[in-house]
Formats: C-alpha cells, sequence, structure tokens
C-alpha cells in the first residue's frame, strides 16, 4: 500500500505542529458574521497562492489588501446563500464532501501517527549532525535477478566499482549529493546517516520497490556547520519535524495495517477489464486536452481520475459487478458514486496505455484503504472538529463568493480588472455588513509575509491543491469598517 500523506497539509491546515487538535488553539483574525478568518488561513492564502500584482509584495499596504480580499470572499459568500443554494450542484456537494474527508484523513494521520512519535535527544542531536552533511557518491542502476547478482559476484571477487560500471556501460559515471533531509530511498537514508561511512566504501547492490537495483561508492562527504544561534535553532526545528514526519509515517502504517486487516477484494474480472478498456481511450484523450491547457503544476497530470475522464461511457456496465469487497457486491455504479467525491489516484504518475489496467487496479486499492480510513476518521468524530469544519466552509465560501461575483459582473468582463470593477460592490458590502465584522488587529499586525510567489500542491490524494486560489475582490487597502477585537 502506498502512504499517501503529506506534513505540508497539516501545516497549512491546522496551523502547528503541537496541540493543534484542541479547537481553542484556533487564533481568529477575524469575524464575518458566523465566518472565521484564522491567523493559518491568512498566511495560507498568502504564501500559498499566486497573488495579484497591487498586493503581490510584503509591504504592511499589501497586508491590508490582503485581508480586505479574504473578508471580502466571506461578505460575498454571505450575500450569495439565498442564490448559491438554489444553483449548488451534485457535483459542488461531491467536490466539497471530498475535500472534507480528504482533510479528516490527514488529522487521522496526525492523530494516529505523528502525534505518538516520542524522540529521543540523543537521536535529535545525531539527527542534527547529519543534517550538516553531505556525501558525495557515485551510483547507478540496473535490472534485478540474474544481472544483480552478477554485479553482487564481481564486488566479492575484488572487481573494482569503476570497472564494474566500465564493462556494462559506456557513459560517465552517475554522481550525485545526498542530503539525510532530502527524500532517499529509507535504505539510503539507514546505509549512509545511521553508520560509520569510510571513505570509497561501495553500499549494494539493493532491490529498490521497483524491482530495479541500485548501488553505490562514497566518494567523500562535506559537513556544514552554522555559527549563528537563529540558523541552529531553525536547523533542530527541521530536524525534529522531520524525525517527527519520518516516524510518524511508520507508526501510520502500522495502524493502516490494523485497520485493512481481513479487507478482502476481488475483482470481476469478466467485468472489470471491459470497463478499464473503454476508459482507456478517452482517458488518455482528455489528458493530453488538459495539459495543453492547464500546466501540470495547476492540473497534476497523469494523477487522478474523475468521472469527466470516464465520460460517455456504455451504460450497460452500471449495474454489473466491478469487485467485491468482503463480500459484499459493489457494481460499477456504486463505484462510479464514490469516486465522484474521491477521484482515483494513481500511484504512476506517467504510464502508457498498456499500463492502465494494471495501475487502475492498484488505484481502486488505494481508495479502498481511503474508503475505511474515512470510516474510521467519522467513527472518532473528525468531522465534527472545528479544523474540519472551518476547511469544508473555506472551499465552500471560495466557490459561493466566486459565483457571486460572476452574477455581479457581466458575463463579458475581462478577469483581470475583476478587483476593479467588483471594489465599489465591496465597499457597499463593508458598510452593510459592517456592524457583524471584528478584527483582531493586534494580530494581524503580528503577521509577516513574504514577497515570494509560491502555488503549493500535494502528490499522491485525490484533491491536490491545497487552498483555493487567491480572491481577488478589491484592491482597496483602507480597513474602515467593522470593530476590533482582542
Amino acid at each position: 500500500m502506498l502512504f499517501r500523506h503529506l506534513i505540508l497539509f497539516l501545516i497549512l491546515l491546522i496551523g502547528c505542529q503541537s496541540n493543534f487538535s484542541s479547537d481553542n488553539q484556533l487564533e481568529i483574525l477575524a469575524k464575518i458574521g458566523d465566518r472565521l478568518i484564522t491567523r493559518q488561513d491568512y498566511l495560507n492564502r498568502t504564501e500559498y497562492t499566486l497573488r495579484p500584482d497591487y498586493c503581490r509584495g510584503n509591504q504592511y499596504i499589501h497586508k491590508k489588501i490582503i485581508l480586505n480580499n479574504l473578508i471580502a470572499e466571506k461578505l460575498l459568500a454571505i450575500e450569495a446563500e439565498s442564490v448559491i443554494n438554489q444553483i449548488k450542484s451534485d457535483n459542488l456537494n461531491d467536490f466539497l464532501k471530498g475535500r472534507k474527508e480528504q482533510a479528516m484523513r490527514q488529522l487521522l494521520y496526525f492523530e494516529k501517527g505523528h502525534n505518538k512519535v516520542l524522540l529521543e535527544d540523543d537521536e535529535i542531536n545525531h539527527f542534527f549532525k547529519m543534517d550538516g552533511r553531505t556525501y558525495h557518491v557515485n551510483y547507478f542502476s540496473f535490472p534485478s535477478g540474474a544481472f544483480a547478482d552478477s554485479v553482487k559476484r564481481a564486488l566479492d571477487e575484488g572487481m573494482s566499482f569503476n570497472d564494474i560500471y566500465s564493462v556494462n556501460f559506456k557513459e560517465n559515471i552517475p554522481a550525485r549529493d545526498v542530503n539525510w533531509i532530502d527524500n532517499n530511498d529509507p535504505f539510503i537514508n539507514e546505509q549512509l546517516f545511521n553508520n560509520d561511512i569510510q571513505k570509497g566504501q561501495v553500499i549494494g547492490p539493493h532491490l529498490l520497490n521497483d524491482g530495479s537495483a541500485f548501488i553505490m561508492k562514497v566518494n567523500g562527504w562535506t559537513d556544514r556547520m552554522d555559527l549563528s544561534e537563529q540558523g541552529n535553532i531553525d536547523r533542530r526545528e527541521k530536524v525534529i519535524n522531520t524525525l517527527k514526519e519520518r516516524k510518524g509515517k511508520l507508526i501510520y502504517k502500522s495502524f493502516i495495517k490494523n485497520i485493512m486487516k481481513g479487507k478482502n477484494i476481488k475483482l470481476n474480472e469478466n467485468v472489470f477489464f471491459p470497463y478499464v478498456n473503454a476508459i482507456r481511450d478517452q482517458f488518455f484523450r482528455d489528458r493530453e486536452e488538459k495539459e495543453t491547457a492547464i500546466s501540470n503544476a495547476l492540473f497534476e497530470a497523469g494523477e487522478f481520475l474523475s468521472l469527466e475522464d470516464i465520460k460517455p461511457m456504455n451504460q450497460k456496465y452500471k449495474d454489473l459487478i466491478l469487485f467485491t469487497l468482503n463480500e459484499n457486491n459493489w457494481t460499477v455504479k456504486d463505484f462510479e458514486n464514490n469516486i465522484a467525491s474521491h477521484p482515483l489516484v494513481f500511484r504512476k504518475k506517467k504510464m502508457n496505455k498498456s499500463e492502465f489496467s494494471h495501475q487502475f487496479k492498484l488505484a481502486i486499492v488505494d481508495f479502498i484503504q481511503d474508503h475505511y480510513l474515512t470510516k474510521k476518521a467519522y467513527e472518532l468524530g473528525l468531522d465534527k472538529t472545528d479544523t474540519i469544519y472551518l476547511n469544508r466552509s473555506l472551499w465552500a465560501d471560495s466557490f459561493s463568493a466566486y459565483q457571486s461575483a460572476r452574477l455581479l459582473m457581466s458575463s463579458e468582463s475581462d478577469s483581470a480588472e475583476q478587483h476593479i470593477l467588483m471594489k465599489p460592490i465591496i465597499d457597499n458590502l463593508q458598510k452593510k455588513y459592517s456592524p457583524q465584522i471584528s478584527i483582531n488587529m493586534k494580530l494581524f499586525e503580528s503577521i509577516k509575509i513574504s514577497s515570494i510567489d509560491m502555488f503549493v500542491t500535494q502528490g499522491n490524494v485525490p484533491y491536490p491543491v491545497i487552498v483555493p486560489s487567491f480572491p481577488s475582490f478589491t484592491n482597496d487597502s483602507y480597513i474602515d469598517y467593522g470593530s476590533k477585537i482582542n
């Protein structure tokens, strides 16, 4: 099973890495009626989306424009409630359900994995030192099986690393620097950063998860020291967070194993293969079209599959049994109803048509795992936490505000001028709802932002985009409405 959770998302979702599960830890920046904007909401929408030119910097005036836009989004959502409720579609409800349940699974990981980690001072000190080390290595990979056996035999007989490579390959030996913080294979981290290493030492051959093998030679290393106190503080925090993430994954894998114990899935191959073959051509055609229209960063091309990717389908499949899960039959219709809120996630992002059926099968396996993890999250009441409520509200309000803006502007309006066209409307809404708006200016003043453009996504989840796009509704920097709160 793939481990498919990202600690960055938790940081963005929750806002801190300790004691966040306590709802009273939320730092409320602004209240707009029954809506809330937290300090972390502000930072997420500021730092992890692409801001427009008029508030892209880190000046105080930009901070105020950002806050006005976040409040404007809530005002538009409130104003549009009566209209939006009439136009909400099943697709939107499925999307919001999927978003909520993805956040619940992330929260489940934190509570059952990350939050269970215990670290010793000796362990932290060791990896604090290792974090400053960079190994300089040569390496190469090759097929496992007989070739790997011959490589090992050659090493045992005294043949050098370089000679083994030159006999089999014509190119220069690949080289790279390896750091502890990198997302290395666990074997590499264990060998390089948990053991005494000698210059010239050969490590491997080692079998990788994809069925290949690799071998590497350590040419040497450099150790980096940070002489500043703040630099060492930041480095120690980074080491602690990384250790918690890695050990949390191992703990959570054990938790997942217990959840999935006794669960059995049996594909109905008489239906599965014709069904997948009917999907395949449509999927690859749609993917190519989307890749030309949308950047890979925005679309995560080839990573997930939605109902839109598999339409139109021959309706003859809908009542046929696709698979049996613990003696319960899932028809094609049952399956499609579920992936409407949980798009399939492929383990392999780039694939050819011949691989599609196998990757589709693995995606179903991972979907079922998420199905049971979501069920467990509901059993634990995670859907009732403030964290999950606010996350769902964020996406719902973003949609409502966008739809409201479209209704208030002409269809011919240039989206690049939206903030200019919407400014007088937002000014009126600020006045209208001023008695219902309160802002914690002390907290606002303490917030620091950067001027670095970033668009953050996470991989291997149904919904890769972490937060909604920046709400560009006004370029007004005046906060002359509402009241102050402490």
